[in-house]
């Protein structure tokens, strides 16, 4: 799972040769778009990926909900709790399947399931006194129920105590050394983008050291959102010529790739983690929508309210990225790179479309209450015809239905959180 991945960027960089992870997937398996959702918020979308289920059925349909306390309005983020169906984690642990979940949303709290599964946290009432910031895609000290089996919290901990002290060595990493002091706009920007860093490094040091233990499993999801935090804040700076005003030319030579290098750190996760991965494996990657230029007309000025900072958005949920490929994904033979032509690249499905997906590739049956179904377009015919599509009813039981309310917590309005994602423009 990265976010926001936008195939207009994606092209020009595999046509330089800087992409050659995803271009080795697409020259072995399929691609295309993938229809995105409206509206293009996060955890409704990777909770659709995750159930197979539009959000009238899983129930996330924002960040947050309202309820009303002591006759004024309070906001409270979706919890685990609050998702009605069971997703992925739960239906193959329930066919005795290890599953392992890194980082996805909306899976705090954690539940028991057949591996281990590392939460993108939110917040609790455990944390009411917290000053941390509490960001998209986060781990936070101290809090219980972010890491299941609880006997591996503390490692994992201690994952994120290895990153944090190494923060700026790794920013620089990826993005090199900006050659001109920052504005007083792009300094904004960047403090509103450095954290997304601490985030996805963790989740790709976890996912790797379950693939070194060399432990038999059967999936493994992980979730990265750095290319759609740069995407929301340095838009302009990647394509100037979309916007009436423009960044001078100091803060162009600063951020101007700052969005290609997301993309390339991504490549190289993408690239590491294959290589790390079973030779007989299933790889699918995708975005959930992609990404254009916004506020064309703005002027970006650091004390605008927040939904006028950012130069890149998806509301009208523009298509996402995907690419399968591996055991039971056909060949496109196209091109990855040179002669590609966005313009005639396929539609393979939706996002309630991947979960239908990957149960058959699995040899699990199909929920008959599900909204999506298996995508044909990309699946070896022979192995539709030889595995069959299988269904049940629906794969909710009545003890999983009743035992999800121990995980729906009210979530503590935390400013920070709160700011930030007005500042992405998902609340007002």
């Amino acid at each position: 799972a990265v976010d926001g991945v936008e195939w207009s960027v994606v092209k020009p960089l595999l046509d330089e040769g800087k992409l050659p992870a995803i271009a080795r997937l697409m020259n072995r398996g399929m691609y295309g778009y993938i229809e995105s959702m409206r509206p293009t918020y996060s955890p409704l979308i990777w909770t659709s990926v995750a159930t197979g289920k539009n959000a009238a059925k899983h129930g996330i349909d924002h960040f947050v909900y309202e309820i009303f306390e002591n006759g004024k309005k309070e906001l409270r983020y979706f919890t685990s709790g609050h998702r009605k169906t069971k997703a992925f984690w739960n239906i193959l642990s329930d066919y005795d399947q290890v599953v392992h979940s890194i980082g996805w949303w909306m899976t705090y709290p954690v539940e028991p399931i057949n591996g281990i599964m590392v939460s993108q946290t939110n917040t609790s009432d455990v944390i009411k006194d917290s000053n941390e910031g509490l960001w998209k895609g986060t781990l936070l000290k101290g809090v219980e129920d972010q890491v299941y089996p609880n006997d591996q919290q503390n490692h994992i901990m201690g994952i994120l105590e290895e990153v944090d002290g190494s923060i700026d060595d790794l920013t620089r990493r990826i993005f090199g050394e900006p050659p001109h002091p920052l504005n007083q706009f792009s300094r904004l920007m960047w403090d509103k983008t450095a954290w997304a860093v601490r985030a996805d490094v963790t989740y790709e040091r976890v996912a790797k050291e379950i693939l070194s233990s060399n432990e038999p499993f059967d999936m493994l999801a992980v979730y990265f959102g750095l290319t759609d935090i740069v995407g929301h804040r340095f838009w302009r700076y990647a394509y100037p010529k979309e916007f009436k005003f423009r960044p001078d030319i100091n803060q162009l030579e600063n951020f101007s790739q700052i969005i290609n290098d997301a993309y390339i750190y991504a490549d190289q996760v993408i690239g590491e983690i294959v290589a790390m991965a079973p030779e007989n494996a299933t790889i699918i990657v995708l975005s959930d929508h992609g990404m254009h230029a916004i506020n064309k007309q703005g002027r970006f000025a650091p004390t605008a309210p927040p939904l006028q900072t950012n130069s890149g958005g998806h509301m009208d949920a523009p298509p996402g990225f995907f690419i399968a490929a591996g055991t039971g994904v056909r060949k496109s033979g196209g091109p990855a790179g040179g002669s590609l032509d966005l313009s005639t690249l396929p539609t393979v499905g939706t996002m309630p479309d991947v979960l239908p997906t990957i149960l058959l590739l699995r040899d699990i049956p199909l929920g008959e209450d599900m909204d999506g179904s298996p995508m044909r377009s990309i699946l070896e015919l022979d192995l539709i015809a030889e595995k069959g599509i299988q269904y049940v009813p629906t794969h909710d039981t009545d003890t999983w239905l009743a035992g999800r309310h121990k995980r729906q917590r009210d979530a503590i309005d935390q400013t920070e959180r709160l700011e930030q994602l007005r500042s992405l423009g998902y609340i007002k």
